[in-house]
Order: C-alpha cells, then sequence, then structure tokens
C-alpha cells in the first residue's frame, strides 16, 4: 500500500448537489492517469458513481494597486493641518495622537499615519497626495502674499 503524507485535496464532495468538484489544474493532473489526483479521483467516483463531476471556477486572486504615500511625514501632515480652516482645532487632536502613541509605546509614526489618513482620507479612494500637496502650496503662496502685504519690502535704488 501506498505511503501518502500529503493531506491536499484536490476535488471536494458536494452530497446536495451530488456533485464531485475540482479545479481544472485538479483534473489536469487527474488525467494523467497516475498520482495523487488520479488516485483521490477514482476513489471518489468509485464511491460515489451517481455523482457528476464539476470543474470549478478559480478564484482570481486580484492584488488591488496598494496606496502609497510618498512624502508623507510629520512636517508633512503638519503643513496639511495648517491649510484647514480649524487648524488649531485639528494640531491639538494631531499633537494628542502623537502623545498618545509615545504614551503607549506604540510605534508613533504609524499611529499617527493611521490617524491621519483616516481622519483626511476617504474609504473609497484613500488620502490624495497631489490633491494635498497642491493644497500646501497655494497656503504657502496665499502666506507669502499676506505676508508681503503687510511687510513691503523696500526697494533699494541703484545710485
Amino acid at each position: 500500500m501506498k505511503n501518502t503524507t500529503n493531506n491536499k485535496n484536490y476535488f471536494t464532495l458536494d452530497f446536495f448537489a451530488k456533485t464531485i468538484s475540482g479545479t481544472k489544474a485538479s483534473f489536469n493532473k487527474a488525467n494523467k492517469g497516475f498520482g495523487d489526483a488520479y488516485e483521490e479521483l477514482t476513489s471518489k467516483m468509485s464511491a460515489h458513481p451517481t455523482f457528476e463531476l464539476v470543474v470549478k471556477e478559480q478564484k482570481i486572486k486580484s492584488k488591488q494597486a496598494k496606496r502609497t504615500y510618498s512624502g508623507l511625514d510629520f512636517k508633512f501632515m503638519e503643513d496639511y493641518i495648517k491649510t484647514l480652516d480649524n487648524a488649531d482645532i485639528v494640531y491639538g487632536e494631531y499633537k494628542e495622537v502623537r502623545k498618545v502613541a509615545v504614551n503607549a509605546e506604540i510605534k508613533e509614526f504609524p499611529f499617527t499615519k493611521k490617524w491621519f489618513l483616516e481622519k483626511f482620507g476617504s474609504e473609497e479612494n484613500g488620502f490624495n497626495m497631489d490633491d494635498a500637496k497642491e493644497r500646501i502650496s497655494m497656503h504657502l503662496m496665499s502666506q507669502a502674499k499676506k505676508n508681503a502685504d503687510t511687510n513691503p519690502p523696500v526697494l533699494k535704488s541703484a545710485s
């Protein structure tokens, strides 16, 4: 008798539908006429001769593109928060999140990043780094304009 330590099941039984199902690859392995897949299929077919053979669709594992946040660091988060109308309140919350992470001995950046992305991102689209960079840029330009208007530089004439 053959010693089989392979616990892999190539085929499954469905007693309600009276089927023996397996993937296309499993049936191709069994089609060779020898091996574990063949032994399993013939064993199940002889035990259940009225069952129909069914090729089941193999689940395709789709890898969703992982969202990356290149350039997201503490300074970026702070710069983004400064662009908000309620910046003082949100900045206080941000500082508290960082403090909680340190006190709880949790890695500060991943914890703060998670808070930031959940607070400012959407579930469908996540946080849009390009929009945020544009928002920060526009905020910095408006700050520069305000500063120039309140403190105009004195131009020295060339004599």
